[in-house]
């Protein structure tokens, strides 16, 4: 089932001018979904419209199914959807006591409570922090919690604004693959749409991804299928080599370099393995390569 669908939404900041539009996709029950694109290309934006905190100028929303904000109404819609922000708000207290405040805002009765908390806790790594205060945890653990607590009331929409910015890669790995787990319950059925900067983190997690560029939608669809129509392969690397060696060394090749990166497009004939076998039997070094052919890392450089 589809949780939330868009179609033609647009949404216009009169102060700068800037303007998101023409946006279309679905968010499906059980998957993730990943916003991606440069900061200030109306992430943010999108995912505050999703979350009902912004509202929008043209388009259509449609919510668990096909209601819609009239049929349905902001509270309702609301109370199934749960936003975190990149600034995760302070709270007071110890972590279980919040907790405990929150099932209680909830109406959940307390002996029912006892068995949410603890579940989540323990699905989340947070058992041996219960007792800290927020000055007391780390950064990471922080949006543990948040998630938490956003969790108790078993949402069916979940909104993440760019969670893993601050996180090292470890934690990073561990938010995502708890998120995914998350989703995987079949007793939760909730669908998680979050934006981040880190493209191959989001790419391993997520079953869908939305593109965005100054507001206009590029990609919208599932990750796999990414670059399935494209006419060329795009490959990233550095080595101990410089442009003309690359041009010298393959025949229709389009190399682009942005300091030691190079970005090139070649013959679909040409594979990842195969170009890198032939840069290795000129006896040279590649420190770094990326196949980005299936990516919507290729997508920056359009």
């Amino acid at each position: 089932m589809n949780l939330f669908t868009a179609k033609n939404l647009s949404k216009t900041y009169s102060n700068n001018g800037f303007k998101l539009q023409n946006i279309n996709f679905d968010l499906q029950s059980g998957h993730i979904s990943g916003v991606v694109g440069e900061n200030g290309n109306g992430k943010t934006t999108l995912l505050r419209i999703v979350a009902g905190d912004l509202s929008f100028d043209e388009g259509e929303v449609t919510y668990f199914g096909n209601g819609t904000i009239d049929t349905l109404g902001w509270e309702k819609i609301k109370s199934r959807i749960a936003y975190i922000p990149q600034r995760i708000p302070r709270w007071y207290g110890g972590l279980r006591d919040n907790l405990i405040f929150e099932a209680a805002i909830r109406n959940i009765k307390s002996d029912k409570a006892d068995a949410v908390i603890d579940e989540l806790v323990e699905k989340l790594g947070l058992t041996k922090y219960i007792h800290l205060k927020w000055s007391e945890i780390s950064t990471g653990y922080r949006l543990r919690f948040q998630l938490a607590k956003m969790l108790i009331g078993s949402p069916d929409l979940l909104v993440l604004d760019e969670p893993i910015a601050n996180l090292d890669i470890n934690a990073q790995n561990k938010f995502l693959a708890d998120l995914r787990d998350i989703v995987s319950d079949e007793n939760r059925k909730v669908s998680v749409i979050l934006s981040s900067q880190q493209l191959h983190e989001i790419e391993n997690i997520a079953d869908s991804v939305i593109f965005l560029k100054a507001g206009q939608l590029v990609y919208a669809g599932e990750v796999n299928k990414i670059g399935e129509s494209r006419t060329h392969n795009e490959f990233e690397l550095q080595g101990d080599f410089d442009k003309a060696f690359l041009t010298n060394l393959f025949k229709d090749i389009e190399v682009n370099q942005i300091a030691k990166t190079f970005h090139v497009k070649v013959s679909l004939e040409l594979t990842s393995s195969d170009f890198i076998k032939t840069i290795l039997k000129q006896n040279k070094t590649v420190h770094y390569f990326r196949d980005i052919s299936s990516s919507t890392r290729k997508l920056f450089n359009q």
